[in-house]
């Protein structure tokens, strides 16, 4: 019923269209065969034909402008489906021209032979021939029925009952009447026994007729009949007896083949009667209906045909269709099966190929995006981290570079990434650049040859467990001096192959400084406690000899003596404040942190070194919004009062020296303390090792100042760092956390 219901969707009005044609074209036909009627509708029909042909030609050439449109388009499946038309029309085509070729050859020899001379003389002479026959049967059966009448006039007077199935069987009769002049049945006689009245009862014409003595005699036809069977009548007036008058009836039965033959033979001759009249016509008119025939034939196969290969070239399209979908990335179209044939079957396969590449979609999709989670989550890790990683591929080309990393070498990102190693080891140093600039290039560039040395060091054949490296390296900073502790290694894949190499880099500056400072801190306990114990006999036995001696000489050795215990005693002196460097230096006292308005303390310092009488000058500029930061008073008082005393010692040779203290707070929510001055400055050579112990260009200093002074910052979580230009002084930058609180 479904696949009813598509042929009709499909062809329903082809095929009506068809069917009305072609019952048209029945009817015309007919129309030919009788003259009578073909005047009458042939016309009205033959329009109306040539208007459905019109229309069939109007869908065939729209169907020829749709495959073309479709062509242009490039519709999948137009070309096979314009190739399988071409050849069915040329398969149906040539062999219907043949025919319709032949065809109206035998129709025009046709009508000239049925029209021939010869065959018209045939049908006249046989029709007259029927004719002939049946009116002799006619006249035979009159002049019977008078003759046997007239031999039985006495006994149709007496005894017409008896008499009239005496006639009956003389005369061979189906049915014998006898009637009186007022047209009542006076005797009956038939063949059939079981007929009591006849068949067929005379008219009033007849009567009137018979009382003119004229007889009747004629051919008639069976009322009712289905077969149009015949019969001959007879009627013929019988004698006179006592001024009555009667009248027989005589049924002659005319055999069916006799009847049937002359019927055909009159019909035969006034069909060809009528067609001799329309010889022209006619011709003309099954030309044009054979032609009519062929058209309709042919465009009605090729509509069927383009809408066939169109039927049979949809699931083609339709897996074109999905094959553009899927390339475009649409996974989740489904092709609907139409047919269960090989092609259902093959939609079938696409869908289940396409279900199953969608799966296999979602499962990478899925995998993917786990597979991002994880890296989001490394990277994270990574980010995270205190140790700064880099990582690079086979190509020693820059991949990824955490903040720590940025923040240890103390670049950006984008200096590094997608960037090869090598080339960065061998990479000229820009023009136009500073001091700092360079220097940070160049410390940077020696790092990269460092690494790039090592791993050209590794010998890839190895086990990748243990093709690993690891180096401590001094980066040298504008401002600092920093001990990293790197580690390289190949990131290693299922096949034991190098997918990439990794790096990970420690900032151990603090670490190793700690290292150093209880390192230090030990030596200082230790030189503290075995130089302070003879100092103090020492300054006294040089003071009693003194004392002694001093009566006992005279002139130029009192002096002598003098001078030199005064110089044991100086010395003494001195080696004990170097002695208390070392204790301050060893013995830290406990840091006691608690809320301090560290403005207000920088000013009350600078307010000890305000002296109108000095030469050298210290001001300070304090942010009015200045926070409370966590401090022990007095480990800071003595850090700004060892930055102060080494500024002021550093500017002896300046004409005017000063030293300027600013505190501020910065984008990164620290307060900034800095202590500047404006002497000679730092050679960029001892801006590394100024913080460390002992380290001094002074002749008298201890070079235990500025260590404390880094020791002192380091308790309080902060850091601090030294910015200098020649000739254009020195500044220390402090930068302390503020309270969470703030």
């Amino acid at each position: 019923m479904a696949a009813f219901g598509r042929f009709i969707k499909q062809f329903g009005w082809v095929s009506l269209l068809f069917s009305v044609l072609m019952l048209m074209l029945v009817m015309m036909s007919q129309i030919l065969q009788n003259a009578s009627k073909f005047e009458e509708a042939y016309s009205v029909l033959l329009v109306i034909t040539w208007l459905g042909v019109g229309v069939l030609l109007f869908l065939f050439f729209r169907a020829l402008w749709i495959l073309y449109q479709q062509f242009k388009q490039n519709i999948p499946g137009i070309k096979i489906t314009i190739r399988l038309t071409v050849l069915a029309t040329l398969l149906m085509g040539v062999p219907a021209i043949t025919i319709f070729a032949f065809s109206l050859n035998f129709i025009q020899q046709g009508i000239n032979q049925w029209f021939d001379v010869t065959t018209e003389e045939a049908l006249n002479k046989a029709a007259n021939l029927a004719s002939v026959t049946l009116d002799n049967k006619t006249r035979d059966s009159l002049k019977l029925t008078q003759s046997v009448v007239s031999q039985q006039q006495i006994g149709l007077e007496f005894n017409p009952i008896l008499t009239v199935d005496t006639i009956r069987i003389l005369l061979n009769a189906q049915e014998i009447a006898l009637y009186q002049t007022n047209q009542q049945l006076a005797a009956f006689s038939a063949q059939d026994n079981t007929q009591i009245l006849p068949n067929s009862a005379p008219g009033d014409n007849l009567f009137q007729q018979v009382r003119k003595e004229t007889p009747y005699a004629a051919i008639e036809t069976i009322p009712g009949a289905t077969n149009k069977e015949q019969f001959v009548r007879v009627f013929i007036p019988v004698g006179r007896s006592l001024n009555s008058q009667y009248a027989l009836q005589a049924i002659f039965p005319i055999p069916q083949n006799i009847t049937e033959l002359a019927d055909s033979v009159s019909i035969a001759a006034q069909q060809y009667s009528e067609l001799s009249y329309l010889k022209g016509p006619l011709t003309t008119s099954f030309t044009l209906i054979l032609s009519m025939v062929v058209l309709l034939t042919l465009v009605t196969a090729v509509l069927f045909t383009v809408r066939a290969v169109q039927n049979f070239t949809s699931p083609i399209r339709t897996l074109a269709r999905g094959t553009k979908a899927v390339s475009r990335g649409d996974y989740t179209i489904h092709m609907p099966v139409k047919q269960q044939d090989e092609f259902g079957e093959l939609i079938i396969s696409f869908n289940d190929m396409i279900q199953r590449i969608a799966q296999a979609r979602n499962d990478i999709k899925l995998s993917h995006q786990q597979a991002e989670v994880q890296k989001l989550y490394l990277q994270a890790v990574i980010q995270n981290l205190t140790s700064g990683v880099i990582t690079m591929d086979t190509q020693q080309q820059i991949r990824t570079l955490n903040s720590a990393a940025e923040r240890i070498l103390n670049i950006k990102s984008e200096q590094l990434l997608e960037k090869s190693m090598p080339s960065l080891a061998q990479a000229k140093s820009l023009e136009n650049l500073s001091d700092d600039e360079a220097m940070q290039q160049q410390s940077l560039k020696l790092l990269m040859a460092q690494i790039v040395q090592q791993f050209a060091e590794l010998d890839s054949n190895k086990n990748l467990s243990d093709n690993s490296w690891s180096m401590q390296y001094e980066f040298q900073s504008p401002n600092s001096q920093q001990i990293l502790l790197l580690h390289g290694s190949p990131l290693p894949t299922l096949d034991k192959k190098a997918a990439g190499y990794i790096i990970v880099i420690d900032d151990i500056t603090q670490l190793v400084q700690a290292q150093v400072n209880a390192a230090w801190s030990d030596v200082a306990r230790r030189l503290a406690h075995e130089i302070k114990n003879p100092l103090t006999p020492i300054q006294l036995s040089a003071e009693r000899l003194n004392f002694k001696l001093s009566e006992r000489l005279q002139g130029d050795d009192r002096d002598l003596l003098n001078r030199l215990t005064q110089t044991i005693i100086e010395q003494v002196a001195t080696m004990q404040t170097l002695v208390q460097a070392f204790s301050d230096y060893a013995n830290t006292p406990e840091v006691k942190l608690q809320r301090t308005e560290l403005c207000s303390l920088i000013h009350g310092i600078t307010e000890m070194y305000q002296d109108p009488n000095a030469a050298w000058r210290v001001v300070s500029h304090i942010d009015q919004n200045c926070p409370l930061v966590l401090a022990d008073k007095s480990r800071l008082r003595q850090l700004f009062h060892n930055l102060i005393k080494n500024a002021l010692e550093a500017c002896e040779e300046i004409a005017e020296p000063s030293v300027e203290l600013n505190a501020s707070v910065t984008a990164e929510k620290n307060l900034e303390i800095t202590v500047c001055d404006n002497g000679p400055g730092i050679p960029r050579e001892a801006q590394n090792w100024i913080f460390e112990p002992y380290a001094t260009d002074k002749p008298k200093g201890t070079g235990l100042g500025l260590a404390i002074v880094r020791k002192i910052v380091e308790e309080h979580h902060g850091q601090i760092r030294v910015k200098t230009s020649p000739m254009q002084g020195t500044c220390f930058i402090i930068t302390l956390p503020i309270l969470a609180s703030e």
